[in-house]
C-alpha cells in the first residue's frame, strides 16, 4: 500500500527520511538527492533543512551538516530541534564551547511537543561536558537525564565512563596531581 502525500515535497522528504533510517551507507546518496529535490521545491522548510543536516552528518560531511543546521536555525531560531542539531554538529567539529551553548539553548527552548528529544539532549550535553573534562557536570547531567528519562539505556551507558573519569580526577587531586 502506497502512502498518500499532500505534495511532492512531502513525498521526497519522507523518502529521504526512510533512506536515512535504513542505516545503510549505500543509500545515503539517494537520500541526499531526495532531500535536495525537496529543498528545491520548498527552500524555506525547516524540516527539510533538518533532514539535510542529518543526511550530511551521516555521510561525514560535518561542514555541510552545520550549514544545513544553520539554515534551519535561521528559519526557526527558537525551535529546540534546530538548536540541538547545531550543537551536535558543532560538537562533531570540535567546537565544544559553542556546542554546549547551543545544547543549553535547546534545553531552554524545549516544549511539551519536544519531550521525545530529551534523552538525546541530555546525552549530547553529557558527552560535550565529558570532552571538556567537566566530569562532575557530565555525571550530574546523566543523572538529571535519568530522572527525566528513567528507562534510558543510552544515558545509563554514558554515566559509566563519566563516573570513572570523575573518580580518576578526584584520585589525581588526592595524590597531589599525580595520575
Amino acid at each position: 500500500m502506497r502512502a498518500h502525500y499532500d505534495s511532492e515535497f512531502d513525498r521526497l522528504l519522507d523518502r529521504a527520511r526512510e533512506l536515512l533510517g535504513a542505516a545503510n551507507d549505500a543509500v545515503l546518496g539517494e537520500a541526499n538527492t531526495a532531500v535536495n529535490q525537496a529543498l528545491t521545491l520548498c527552500p524555506n522548510s525547516v524540516d527539510g533543512w533538518l533532514v539535510k543536516c542529518q543526511v550530511a552528518s551521516a555521510t561525514g560531511d560535518d561542514i555541510a551538516a552545520l550549514a544545513a543546521a544553520e539554515m534551519a536555525l535561521h528559519r526557526a531560531p527558537e525551535r529546540a530541534e534546530c538548536l540541538y542539531w547545531c550543537g551536535a554538529v558543532l560538537g562533531d567539529l570540535g567546537r565544544h564551547r559553542e556546542a554546549l551553548r547551543a545544547i543549553e539553548a535547546a534545553f531552554r527552548a524545549v516544549t511539551d511537543d519536544d519531550e521525545w528529544m530529551l534523552e538525546d539532549l541530555y546525552y549530547e550535553k553529557a558527552t560535550i561536558l565529558e570532552t571538556l573534562g567537566l566530569h562532575d557536570a557530565a555525571v550530574a547531567t546523566c543523572e538529571a537525564g535519568l530522572r527525566r528519562c528513567p528507562g534510558s539505556a543510552l544515558l545509563r551507558a554514558a554515566l559509566v565512563p563519566a563516573e570513572r573519569a570523575r573518580v580518576r580526577s578526584s584520585l589525581k587531586v588526592l595524590r597531589g596531581g599525580q595520575g
